[in-house]
């Protein structure tokens, strides 16, 4: 019969493994990599520098000034140099914005206390 007693040899990293292929030392502690796995995709300078200012605290009036700064230098663009056209169109833009504020708050809010309300009816 065949010799049932294993052999322990030494790997070129230094672990015992046995004859029968397993190691010696567990690799729970560490990250095993495989030759096979898929390559890992880098973010560029770009993509990590608008994501960093996306989540800081200056995102948002910046991007709130430069959308004002657009709207107006395209009514400016449409309007070239009849000004009477531009404040029209900017009063009309003005207008949608404030109806379009008005009635997402009160969609939001309406939502807010539908859910506050659901929470004091768990209540006992």
């Amino acid at each position: 019969m065949a010799n049932t007693r294993s052999r322990s040899t030494v790997s070129s990293r230094g672990a015992k493994k046995s004859t029968s292929g397993k190691s010696a030392r567990s690799n729970s502690g560490r990250k095993t990599s495989s030759r096979y796995s898929a390559p890992v995709k880098e973010e560029s300078g770009f993509v990590s520098a608008v994501k960093a200012f996306a989540a800081s605290k200056a995102s948002s009036p910046i991007i709130f000034i430069a959308s004002v700064l657009l709207i107006v230098g395209i009514d400016l663009f449409i309007s070239w140099d009849r000004y009477d056209m531009f404040f029209k169109i900017l009063g009309i833009e003005v207008l949608l914005a404030v109806i379009v504020w008005v009635i997402l708050t009160l969609v939001f809010s309406s939502k807010k206390n539908s859910d506050s309300d659901a929470d004091y009816d768990n209540e006992v």
